[in-house]
């Protein structure tokens, strides 16, 4: 399972961007109710389970404020 971190401070808000979410095939990222210290409400992760590691997210984001830690796959057992 890849793990999904969210640079709150240099996110400029789903209100204001939104691309993280727009371009995620499985709807990883919801809008955080909490506000940064610049006063928007950044992205947060909502369902990592369900992360392909695409990385459109972090690819996409102007901000360059996700990223997504790759995780191989586990080799089946013989």
């Amino acid at each position: 399972m890849p793990k999904v971190y969210i640079l709150r401070e240099a996110c400029k808000g789903v209100v204001d961007c939104d691309i993280c979410r727009f371009v995620c095939p499985k709807d990883v990222l919801g809008k955080s109710d909490m506000l940064n210290r610049k006063g928007y409400f950044p992205p947060e992760v909502v369902d990592e389970d369900a992360c392909t590691q695409c990385g459109n997210c972090m690819v996409y984001c102007p901000d360059m404020a996700i990223v997504v830690e790759m995780r191989k796959a586990k080799k089946a057992a013989r």
